[in-house]
């Protein structure tokens, strides 16, 4: 049942790309999630905490027993 509304959603969102002809891209998904969530500012903020140069790695050694 679930499943059933998001495609109905999904197949909605993608109907004018499909008429139009033009090319549906990876941020016009990312976009449509984001609102379809209701967490924008969310994935925004974790983009930019995340943006980091790559090489930090916060993990530490758990002692043994």
């Amino acid at each position: 049942m679930v499943y059933n509304h998001l495609k109905d959603k999904v197949k909605s969102f993608l109907q004018p790309f499909a008429e139009s002809g033009q090319a549906v891209g990876a941020e016009d998904i990312k976009a449509y999630f984001e609102k379809l969530r209701g967490d924008e500012q969310a994935i925004k903020a974790a983009a930019v905490t995340g943006s980091g140069s790559g090489n930090e790695d916060n993990r530490r050694e758990q002692s043994g027993y």
